[in-house]
């Protein structure tokens, strides 16, 4: 009977360690994930439940209009000039961050709409680029609206279209990006092949956004509420979603859901946090004036 060879006896224990380690990981992530369902139905209850319970204070809170609560929900987040005025209205976020979290908000539908929810792979490199571009012509308008805004020498003259369009183009290009870290972070069961943007989606996004971008600023007076809500819900989404990534991060839930309801447990305290952060910086511009 032959003696195995000390490198083939190396190389056998180097399996059976790696299979081992393999093995712990596993029971390790399935505790985690039978952790995260133990009460999954209160949470769920308690999420739907406070998120009613804002929505009943925003539209029934007496003293004051709805749009005023809207405007003073995001006081604190966005600067609120060169807003777009609609049938003598004005909307409560500027019109560039108007474009940058109304884009997030419909570019997440629509790669959740496409299946690309688990998606974990960051777009091609071409694409990346292009989506970086996108980020920095918003930068380079922001910029010469900033030199015109303080009395400096600007390039052009700062137009609100033209504020909308490259927020939308920043918001489209940070949606993917958000979902590829999310899905990275938090998830059990992410398709770490697929990529989360591809270039027949990139297409479809500009289609939907530049529809947007021209609802926007068409000056049709029916537009001016369901406008007035994506703003105000697409910034309070995407810094939702933030707080969340945190919160799930610091509370034990990396790599260990398999559904986005087993997030409702951290996300009633993302929720908490998110409405805190929120207020207190309304409320501090309102204290300064």
């Amino acid at each position: 009977m032959s003696q195995e060879s000390p490198d083939k006896i190396i190389e056998l224990a180097r399996e059976r360690i790696a299979e081992r380690e393999r093995i712990e990981q596993q029971q390790a992530r399935d505790t985690r994930v039978g952790r995260i369902q133990a009460g999954e139905r209160f949470w769920q209850v308690l999420f739907l439940a406070m998120v009613a319970a804002l929505l009943l204070v925003l539209f029934f809170w007496p003293g004051a209009t709805l749009e005023w609560k809207l405007y003073a929900t995001v006081h604190g987040l966005v600067a609120q000039k060169h807003t777009i005025v609609i049938d003598g209205r004005e909307l409560p976020v500027c019109a560039r961050n108007l474009g940058i979290y109304s884009a997030y908000l419909i570019s997440l539908a629509y790669l959740f709409g496409r299946g690309l929810g688990r998606a974990a792979a960051l777009p091609s490199r071409p694409i990346l680029l292009i989506l970086g571009l996108f980020m920095l012509t918003m930068v380079g308008d922001g910029l010469n609206s900033l030199l015109e805004d303080t009395g400096r020498v600007y390039f052009y003259p700062p137009r609100n279209d033209l504020r909308t369009i490259t927020g939308a183009l920043f918001g489209l290009a940070l949606t993917p990006i958000i979902l590829f870290v999310f899905n990275r972070v938090l998830r059990a069961n992410p398709e770490p092949t697929r990529a989360v943007l591809d270039w027949s989606d990139l297409i479809a996004l500009l289609g939907l956004n530049g529809i947007f971008v021209v609802a926007a600023h068409s000056g049709l007076s029916w537009l001016f509420w369901p406008l007035a809500f994506l703003g105000v819900i697409g910034i309070l989404s995407e810094l939702f979603t933030m707080h969340l990534l945190v919160v799930a991060s610091v509370m034990g839930y990396r790599n260990a859901i398999t559904r986005l309801t087993q997030l409702a447990r951290p996300a009633c305290l993302a929720l908490i946090t998110t409405g805190l952060f929120t207020g207190g910086l309304a409320w501090l511009r309102f204290a300064g004036g």
